[in-house]
């Protein structure tokens, strides 16, 4: 479909299941205070999920609490992006990213909406049952500390990006075979592969080719994907510590990107 020789590699989601908080952060990396940049002066598409105000951002159908319209990276990251994206310009194809760097107080607001999500679904529960159907969703907040590289959120480290594709021509959104932030097993990466392998779909099933084509850009940058959720990529944080060594066995020993402060913000909280 796509002129690319790529696939998807098949992967044991066991194995990535396995915690990345313990993989220490190298604070005397070149990089460990490398500042954030705004993505708009990288011509990089942002649309702030969570902070979408129309009700059309499933499941929240509001604005998460203390989410911004702002999309922020380090600068790296951002260069990387920047590059990858123009790959896929001949496929009149972008990235739209939906969430980049986070702030801790949007990610209270991710927690505070699946912890009560939890409450409503079970009233008859307590606080272990709400917290472990919360940690399904989204990292509890609750316990973080800037000086402990145990308790990062991964988002806040302005290093994981969740994205999509869309349509340079016409800005819509392209078909990846499930929507962000649908936690179901759709959502691995490699799901169409799978289906492929089964005989359930055929070769030029756009969905299989949409997913090879986000991962081939991405890859050509060193982005690492999170293989539970497509749409999840990092670069020199735990979680791509993590997912190197469980898929290639040679990540360095600590990560070089940690908590990051959050950014100056230009526009008001919502």
């Amino acid at each position: 479909m796509y002129d690319i020789n790529y696939k998807i590699a098949l992967v044991d989601l066991n194995v990535i299941r396995v915690p990345h908080y313990q993989i220490p952060v190298d604070q005397s990396s070149p990089l460990f205070n490398e500042p954030l940049v705004n993505l708009k002066d990288y011509e990089l598409p942002f649309l702030s999920w969570h902070a979408i105000t129309d009700g059309s951002n499933a499941p929240y159908h509001k604005a998460v609490r203390g989410s911004r319209q702002e999309g922020w990276l380090r600068k790296t990251i951002a260069e990387k992006l920047q590059r990858a994206n123009q790959l896929l310009h001949r496929f009149d194809a972008e990235l739209l990213i939906l969430d980049a760097y986070r702030s801790l107080d949007c990610q209270q607001g991710l927690w505070e909406y699946f912890y009560n999500r939890g409450r409503s679904e079970n009233p008859s529960g307590n606080d272990a049952a709400w917290t472990a159907y919360a940690l399904g969703y989204v990292r509890d907040p609750r316990h973080f500390d800037p000086l402990d590289a145990r308790t990062f959120p991964i988002h806040i480290t302005g290093a994981s990006i969740d994205t999509t594709l869309r349509r340079r021509s016409t800005g819509q959104i392209m078909n990846m075979g499930s929507a962000f932030e649908e936690i179901a097993d759709v959502s691995s990466t490699d799901y169409f592969e799978r289906q492929l392998l089964q005989g359930l779909i055929s070769e030029d099933d756009e969905r299989l080719w949409n997913r090879r084509l986000l991962e081939w850009a991405l890859s050509s940058e060193d982005f690492l994907n999170d293989p539970i959720y497509f749409w999840h990529h990092d670069w020199g944080n735990q979680l791509w510590i993590k997912v190197k060594n469980a898929l290639h066995g040679n990540a360095p020993a600590a990560a070089w990107y940690g908590h990051m402060p959050s950014p100056a913000w230009t526009v008001a909280e919502n």
